[in-house]
């Protein structure tokens, strides 16, 4: 790591405001990740769906075999 020399008020100022530009920047996420989540969430969405479509299907199936 290397060492930061703040010689004057304006100095740190500008330290600390380059520190905070820093971390606002590696707090947000990439865009493609917010849309690969978004895309991931509704694709489970939708299996979980069709997951009890065809378990609601098939317990109709079998209530009709008895």
């Amino acid at each position: 790591m290397s060492q930061t020399e703040l010689k004057s008020l304006d100095d740190a100022r500008r330290y600390s405001q380059e520190l905070e530009a820093r971390r606002a920047q590696d707090e947000l996420p990439p865009r493609w990740a917010q849309v690969a989540k978004r895309i991931t969430l509704i694709i489970l969405l939708g299996a979980a769906l069709l997951a009890y479509y065809l378990l609601d299907k098939m317990q109709e199936a079998v209530s009709l075999l008895k």
